[in-house]
């Protein structure tokens, strides 16, 4: 499993709870996170070379726990890479299907939102309902320094989902891994009247189908290893504890 940062330990989260009996390796790209400002070509690129690193320590399955490196590279890794991956995108078609009042948010980073594949998303399960589309600014940025209830991060989020409240939505989709780490203070904001969708249990079920579909076998080996592109390993290893609950070993292994 992979992301960009830290993100994607909110899809660890949904497969660990999921898959408590399987190993998980987790990278966190961060020596070029967060891959938002990113050209697609640079984010190809990073993917291929994570991907093989990541077959090289022995995956049974790949899964790109990041909504940009999914619309940019999983067309790239698929053709690439021989073994089952699994991608993650903006829950919209629940949120769209589920709406009363056929007005719904999506909340990601610029690159997603401009991406062909939310445009096939829309088209194809949004037909009918206004969808607004939103980028967190500097919200990635404040998850991977830890600030998830600064004032500064309460003000980042308020200023985007403050304005939505009066455009009559009721679901909004997370569309960024680092985003379900802040929903206490998405929460602040909008109350329980609005129904947040993260995509997180979704990909952990599509796992554990591909695991029985290629009848993998785990052994109740329970082992999860944790590995940075930053030079840097103690920064992840300090942000662990509070965004899965509790401490374990970060390796740095850079992949220039």
């Amino acid at each position: 499993m992979y992301d960009s940062g830290l993100g994607g330990l909110s899809v660890w989260r949904a497969v660990r709870a999921a898959l408590p009996d399987w190993p998980i390796t987790y990278l966190a790209d961060q020596a070029y996170c967060p891959y938002g400002p990113r050209g697609r070509d640079e984010i190809i690129a990073r993917a291929l070379k994570v991907g093989h690193y990541l077959v090289s320590q022995g995956a049974t399955i790949l899964v790109v726990a990041c909504n940009t490196a999914t619309t940019a590279a999983i067309a790239a890794l698929r053709a690439e890479l021989s073994l089952p991956i699994v991608g993650i995108e903006p829950a919209i078609k629940p949120a769209a299907a589920m709406s009363r009042t056929g007005r719904i948010a999506v909340l990601a980073t610029e690159y997603t939102l401009a991406s062909a594949r939310v445009k096939t998303l829309l088209d194809d399960h949004a037909d009918g309902v206004d969808v607004l589309r939103r980028a967190g600014h500097g919200w990635v940025e404040q998850v991977e320094a830890g600030e998830l209830s600064s004032e500064r991060t309460r003000a980042l989020v308020r200023s985007v989902v403050e304005p939505l409240m009066g455009e009559n939505i009721d679901h909004i989709a997370l569309g960024c891994t680092h985003y379900p780490f802040l929903e206490p203070l998405i929460r602040e904001v909008t109350g329980d009247g609005i129904q947040l969708y993260d995509p997180a249990e979704a990909i952990a079920r599509r796992v554990g189908d591909l695991l029985r579909q290629h009848g993998c076998d785990s052994q109740g080996d329970r082992y999860y290893r944790f590995i940075t592109t930053s030079a840097d390993a103690g920064e992840m290893a300090l942000r662990l504890p509070q965004l899965i609950g509790r401490p374990y070993p970060v390796e740095s292994q850079p992949l220039d």
